[in-house]
């Protein structure tokens, strides 16, 4: 009775994933030490059903309407964002990849990858406002419970099988090569879209507070 339903949220989702943002680039930076990467890819798809969950029971929708609560979420993402964007950029200056994990405050190893994951999905509000639009429009109150749930499955593991085959592939020895070579402009990049997130966050919630001052 639902397939379609399945089927086109599932598209919908591997479109978003496929499109380059902070979960890409993250596991970019953690490809130079494989279980790092896939212990990211983990911990992105953990937050991503995470994200899921919060939606279809309504919770996502309570953090929205709270403007204080949601300002603070917005601004713990856009903070975290920026950090890891300023570690990147930091570690364009330098030449090894010990170095680079360092310079981003990063340490190598599969839970740091998964708290990386996690931390970088979960507090990026867009994803939150993505799962929340997204799952609102398509999901109708004549959802049962247990498609609601099947449907957080799927996204789990689309994104987790999206985001681990892309961490194993990057941390290939051939990869690895390959990104050994650009390893400085790889980080400056990667810095520079952590920071136009974080800036677009800060820049749209500066935005939306001089909507409200009186004129």
């Amino acid at each position: 009775m639902f397939t379609s339903l399945f089927l086109t949220i599932g598209l919908i989702h591997l479109v978003a994933l496929a499109s380059p943002g902070p979960d890409f680039a993250l596991i970019l930076r953690t490809s130079l030490h494989r279980p790092t990467a896939l212990g990211a890819a983990f911990g992105i798809a953990l937050a991503i059903l995470v994200h899921a969950t919060l939606s279809l029971t309504g919770i996502s929708l309570l953090i929205a309407e709270h403007p204080w609560l949601f300002m603070a979420v917005k601004v713990v993402g856009a903070l975290y964002l920026g950090w890891l964007g300023w570690g990147a950029i930091k570690a364009a200056w330098r030449s090894s990849a010990a170095l680079a994990f360092k310079a981003g405050g990063e340490q190598q190893g599969w839970r740091k990858g998964v708290w990386n994951g996690l931390a970088t999905n979960l507090l990026n509000p867009k994803a939150l406002l993505f799962f929340m639009g997204l799952l609102a429009a398509m999901v109708t109150p004549q959802v049962d419970g247990l498609t609601r749930g099947l449907l957080v499955l799927e996204l789990f593991l689309l994104s987790l099988v999206w985001f681990g085959v892309l961490a194993w592939s990057l941390s290939t020895p051939r990869a690895q090569r390959l990104l050994g070579r650009i390893q400085r402009p790889l980080n400056l990049v990667t810095g520079l879209l952590f920071g136009a997130v974080s800036l677009s966050i800060l820049t749209g919630m500066a935005g939306e507070a001089y909507a409200l001052v009186p004129h």
